[in-house]
């Protein structure tokens, strides 16, 4: 026998939590022409990663994920002092990291299947719930003038898709 309210209904804490669908903006990043994949990584991690990461959670941003060059190893990036520290804790970024060395090994993996290596300097997936809070982040004062325009201080826009 089924356990109901008054009214018919089951019991909130009875009823199965919905499954919530999410959404995915995914970016392939070129680096701003003429600059170094160290410069180009460090201002990601150092500079616009504490620009929005506040923002992020504000809006509800659910994950971050960058996958791009770094000259930085592992444990650099995971030390209380290293900025994006608290943009991995604060939104459940995620960060790979592979050096031009690293990827010219990817060769030794080619074959018919694998035949094309990407050229693009960083990946990055944003995963939200729901669009309207999006676009609430990129209609919000402080992206308006610090964040949109930061992105042409590192990224090549143009490139970028």
């Amino acid at each position: 026998m089924a356990t109901t309210t008054a009214n018919g209904d089951s019991p909130h804490h009875l009823k199965k939590p919905e499954k919530r669908k999410l959404l995915c903006l995914t970016i392939c990043g070129y680096r701003k022409e003429g600059m170094s994949q160290e410069a180009y990584q460090a201002y990601m991690t150092e500079n616009h990663a504490n620009l929005v990461k506040e923002l992020m959670c504000k809006y509800g941003i659910i994950r971050w994920t960058q996958v791009c060059v770094s000259p930085y190893p592992l444990s650099t990036l995971l030390s209380s002092r290293f900025p994006i520290r608290n943009l991995i804790i604060r939104t459940n970024a995620t960060q790979t990291h592979m050096s031009d060395s690293s990827r010219a090994l990817m060769s030794r993996i080619m074959d018919p299947q694998f035949a094309n290596i990407v050229d693009y300097d960083c990946f990055s997936q944003v995963i939200f719930s729901d669009i309207e809070e999006y676009v609430k982040m990129k209609e919000d004062a402080f992206y308006l003038e610090w964040a949109r325009g930061d992105h042409e201080n590192f990224a090549d826009t143009r490139r970028s898709r």
